[in-house]
Order: structure tokens, then C-alpha cells, then sequence
């Protein structure tokens, strides 16, 4: 099943645009994790401040995280956080986007 994402309204909007524009650079990416119930961190927040993508290359997951973080800083009071983290293991290796209110774009 593909998602529409620049229809979901109820995701933030720099999220979605983030998204979007690894999507337009990178080809497609296959959304693994959107809202989570009970979730307190950035996937349970609404408008939602989190996306998860399939990734099973490293060097394709370092390669976004280092376009997405060129582009976008996540929160001026805390400057060592950022928009693009690439964790996991094996199958459960994955690209996390994440969005805050201060979020901003760089260029």
C-alpha cells in the first residue's frame, strides 16, 4: 500500500515537506512508522513531528541524513539535535525524521 503524504494533513507541515523532498531527490521511500498511540515522543505528537523510512543501505541512509540535516536545523535552543538520525540494526535499520516547532529550514 502507498500513502499520498503530501495529502496527510494531520503531519507537520516542514515534516511533509522534508519528506517530500527526499522522496523528489531519493525516489521513493517506503514510510515504515507514522502515529503511534501512547507514543510520547515525536510519533505520538499531533500534527505529528516523526516519519520512519525503510533503509537497508548505510551509505543511502548516511548519504539523506547528510542532505536533510544541510538543509534543516532542528531547534536553535538545542543545536547538537537533529532533523535526520539513521539507527537500527539489520532489517530494523532505518532513516527517523523529526520536526519541532523551531524547526527551520537553513536555505
Amino acid at each position: 500500500m502507498e500513502i499520498d503524504l503530501a495529502q496527510l494533513e494531520f503531519v507537520d507541515p516542514k515534516l511533509r515537506e522534508m519528506a517530500l523532498d527526499i522522496e523528489r531527490t531519493f525516489g521513493k521511500r517506503t514510510i515504515t512508522s507514522l502515529y503511534r498511540i501512547d507514543d510520547d515522543g515525536v510519533h505520538g505528537q499531533l500534527p505529528l513531528r516523526g516519519i520512519d523510512f525503510r533503509c537497508r543501505l548505510i551509505i543511502l541512509g548516511n548519504l539523506i541524513k547528510k542532505y536533510v540535516d544541510e538543509r534543516w536545523a532542528y531547534d536553535y535552543k538545542r543545536p547538537n539535535k537533529t532533523c535526520c538520525k539513521v539507527h537500527g540494526k539489520g532489517k530494523n535499520f532505518h532513516i527517523h525524521l523529526q520536526t519541532h516547532p523551531n524547526t527551520t529550514r537553513r536555505f
